[in-house]
């Protein structure tokens, strides 16, 4: 991943955890603050009310036993809504009120004892002044503990990402380390460590498994070419022998053509194995050469099986082009034997080349809509194989025309036959001399 990319990603999961670590604290402090300010709040109307209520007996008793209650402008009796009471206290109903007149805030009580009416009246300005200077508090504590919150998000998420950039860094790096290299060791046993004892298991098996692939890939290049040179050196000296008749040449013909051929797909497999841009140093020939070629060498076997196998040229206004011969011929010889496996019996298979595309069809059964989409996967085979059919060859073909940036498609329909087309787009072209 490049550098630009990582810091976006270490920036949106740090920029994530600690939204989510504020979020959480707003929360549960915006929670406790309103439950505290509720509860107070309901507490000390409760509280206000009783302490009201046993005020007003206490000084209504004082009154009826002909005590003076001291309190001008406090206290009042009279018929309920009369002129005993002040205009803006007529109209309340027996029980406390709370209310703001003038810049001031009064509690007032009421309560009513055969059928008169009795209201005692006290002054909380300063009390609800002090309320609201707590209720500030509060939420300047809310707004502290928010601040605090995030820069200990910053913190913790900055202390927790930390060993997560470095062991990012270590994985796009471990390309460069030396084999079985650990990078679990340099983590305490959490879950980072876990995760890089993970990579490190995955890494190291697939690493193993990448090593055993090259060996193999070496020791059959190696191995397969000894043979094969040992079959064209005995192929060369039986060409000078003057006691082979026509028929003796012919086989001995086909024995070099089945040698370079075995040749030519090695190197194909190899370069496809090693992933390299070796089809350069192969042999190059136009798409028309290439499909006569296979022509000739496929002839027979439609024949054995009662098949008809042509070719078609397309007619060619510019010169033709050159592509790699080997994989011309490998794309072209297993998109053949594929139309010869399941076309069946009396069908016809046709090559079609132009300058830069070749095309084989058949007019077989045709394969399945929903098999379409799978077919050039490793494996996928027919319904009737034939022996030793791996379903291989036309993952084969696909891979090389993704090698060189090829286009190979089906059309194909159930009843109508098959045809497979490679539409031949290599990075590099040659005219033909």
């Amino acid at each position: 991943m490049p550098r630009r990319n990582r810091q976006a990603a270490r920036r949106g999961l740090a920029r994530h955890l600690v939204l989510t670590y504020v979020a959480l604290a707003l929360l549960v402090a915006g929670l406790l603050t309103w439950l505290s300010v509720w509860s107070v709040g309901k507490l000390e109307a409760h509280l206000q009310r009783i302490d009201m209520g046993m005020a007003v007996e206490r000084v209504r008793g004082d009154f009826l036993a002909g005590i003076d209650p001291g309190r001008p402008n406090r206290f009042f009796h009279g018929d309920p809504g009369s002129a005993a009471f002040p205009a803006w206290l007529r109209p309340l109903a027996p029980g406390f009120h709370k209310i703001e007149r003038d810049g001031r805030v009064w509690h007032v009580m009421v309560d009513d004892l055969k059928g008169q009416r009795y209201m005692l009246l006290r002054d909380y300005t300063e009390y609800e002044q002090n309320q609201a200077a707590s209720h500030w508090t509060a939420v300047s504590g809310l707004a502290g503990s928010l601040a605090l919150a995030f820069i200990l998000g910053i913190l913790a998420t900055r202390r927790m990402l930390r060993p997560l950039a470095r062991l990012a860094a270590q994985v796009n790096a471990r390309a460069a380390q030396p084999p079985q290299t650990r990078l679990a060791q340099d983590y305490p046993p959490d879950e980072i460590g876990q995760l890089a004892a993970a990579f490190d298991s995955t890494y190291n098996q697939l690493e193993q498994a990448l090593r055993r692939e090259q060996l193999f890939t070496a020791d059959v290049g190696h191995e397969l070419r000894t043979p094969l040179m040992v079959i064209s050196s005995s192929c060369e000296l039986l060409r000078e022998e003057q006691a082979l008749d026509a028929a003796g040449q012919a086989r001995l013909a086909r024995i070099e053509a089945a040698a370079s051929d075995m040749g030519e797909r090695l190197d194909t497999y190899l370069m496809l194995a090693r992933g390299g841009d070796a089809a350069d140093l192969f042999a190059r020939e136009s798409a028309a050469a290439a499909a006569r070629g296979q022509l000739a060498a496929w002839t027979a076997v439609a024949q054995r099986r009662d098949m008809r196998l042509t070719l078609e040229e397309a007619t060619q206004i510019t010169p033709a082009l050159l592509f790699p011969a080997p994989l011309l011929r490998a794309v072209l010889s297993n998109l053949i034997r594929n139309s010869l496996q399941y076309a069946g019996p009396q069908a016809r298979v046709v090559i079609t080349a132009g300058p830069d595309f070749m095309q084989v069809a058949d007019d077989g059964p045709g394969i399945p809509a929903e098999r379409q989409a799978s077919i050039f996967n490793p494996f996928v085979r027919g319904e009737e194989p034939d022996a030793g059919n791996l379903g291989l060859g036309l993952s084969l073909v696909q891979r090389i025309c993704e090698h060189q940036g090829w286009r190979v498609s089906l059309a194909s329909r159930p009843g109508e036959g098959s045809r497979f087309r490679v539409d031949l787009a290599a990075p590099a072209r040659e005219p033909a001399a």
